[in-house]
């Protein structure tokens, strides 16, 4: 082979790794966060609060374009709130338990002092406790899915829950929306498509519990190597015993039906 024909093969070889990269995105490192925490109450109160924090976030090498702190502060905000975002995991998880267990005490001190003066020394419940879970959930391309499900309790007859749904763009950190990832005016078609799928994804008893017989598609959303799943938070769609329901649709069906206007992988 002459040297020209190595030159060219060699540039074509060069083109076919940047293309590649490009699909799938700068190489993210995950790393994980654990922490847990349990605070007293006053002196005589029992009431306790136990906080539970778990958090996958991403590292990425030779970040210029400083995507992961993009992705590392919209999940810290998802997670503890816009106050906390700009610091690293360490002290906005720290500084978080801090002042969550300062509201509980200042909280707990106040209604332990209302429960002495009705005569109760025992409430119906003694443990409050909050769950922070980050994850990442999947990957298309260049696109990770990542979920915070936040879970508190302080008695009464249940929990409160949420979950919020981001996919991000590892090449910038931005966060892809539903307007970024189909085509203009979509969303008829799109509610079409999504409600072919409630049966595989609900129950008959779920589905008679929903609000309205037509699920309309929602911004909390995560796509995976072959579908999109969209995420409902309690009484979103359907009371609380529905909990937290989601749609999965395949990606091909959106593909054939024109709706995607970004480059996704289907299979």
């Amino acid at each position: 082979m002459e040297k020209h024909s190595y030159i060219l093969l060699a540039a074509v070889l060069s083109l076919l790794i940047v293309a590649t990269n490009c699909e799938r995105g700068p190489r993210m490192d995950v790393l994980q966060y654990n922490s847990e925490q349990e605070t007293a109450s006053v002196a005589g109160c029992p009431l306790t609060h136990k906080l539970d924090i778990s958090l996958e976030y991403p590292v990425i090498k030779g970040d210029k374009e400083m995507s992961a702190t993009t992705i590392r502060q919209a999940i810290f905000e998802a997670a503890f709130g816009e106050s906390y975002d700009t610091l690293n995991v360490e002290e906005a998880a720290t500084r978080y338990a801090a002042d969550l267990a300062a509201e509980f005490k200042e909280l707990s001190a106040a209604m332990w002092r209302g429960w002495r003066k009705a005569g109760i020394d025992t409430p119906e419940v003694t443990e409050w406790s909050d769950s922070i879970e980050g994850y990442f959930a999947g990957q298309n391309g260049p696109y990770r899915s990542y979920i915070v499900n936040i879970i508190d309790f302080t008695g009464g007859a249940h929990n409160n829950s949420s979950t919020q749904a981001f996919v991000f763009d590892t090449r910038d950190g931005s966060c892809l929306t539903l307007d970024d990832l189909f085509v203009p005016d979509f969303d008829g078609l799109l509610t079409d498509i999504i409600n072919r799928y409630v049966p595989e994804n609900l129950s008959e008893e779920d589905f008679d519990s929903l609000f309205e017989s037509t699920v309309r598609p929602t911004g909390n959303y995560i796509l995976t190597s072959d579908s999109i799943t969209f995420i409902y938070n309690p009484y979103e769609i359907g009371p609380y015993s529905l909990g937290t329901p989601s749609i999965s649709v395949p990606l091909k069906e959106l593909k054939k039906a024109g709706l995607l206007s970004r480059k996704l992988r289907t299979r």
